[in-house]
């Protein structure tokens, strides 16, 4: 099966919905939109005794934690960028954008 390439244009702050909807199918088609949407919640870090399945489950989420963040940051002009690049969570992220 063919991968889609969704081309998103930088939100500048005078395209808001369009970047709105179109970052949205991008999350939706990496499989990340239910991290910023609240379905996929920052897990809790696993206790000491954890099993090594556990760990790397943690370390999977906290992954696709970062590349949803990322993914958003990396799709908005610098200036407005840096306002938003102190925002460490995706879901807390996405909400102060809309």
């Amino acid at each position: 099966m063919r991968s889609t390439t969704i081309t998103i244009t930088k939100l500048n702050g005078t395209n808001d919905a369009q970047w709105a909807t179109e970052m949205a199918l991008l999350l939706e088609q990496k499989q990340m939109y239910g991290i910023i949407k609240g379905y996929d919640d920052k897990p809790e870090e696993p206790a000491a005794n954890a099993t090594a399945t556990e760990k790397a489950t943690f370390i999977d989420l906290m992954n696709r934690h970062g590349v949803a963040r990322s993914s958003i940051l990396l799709r908005m002009e610098l200036r407005i960028q840096a306002e938003y690049t102190v925002v460490e969570d995706a879901k807390n992220l996405w909400e102060k954008l809309a």
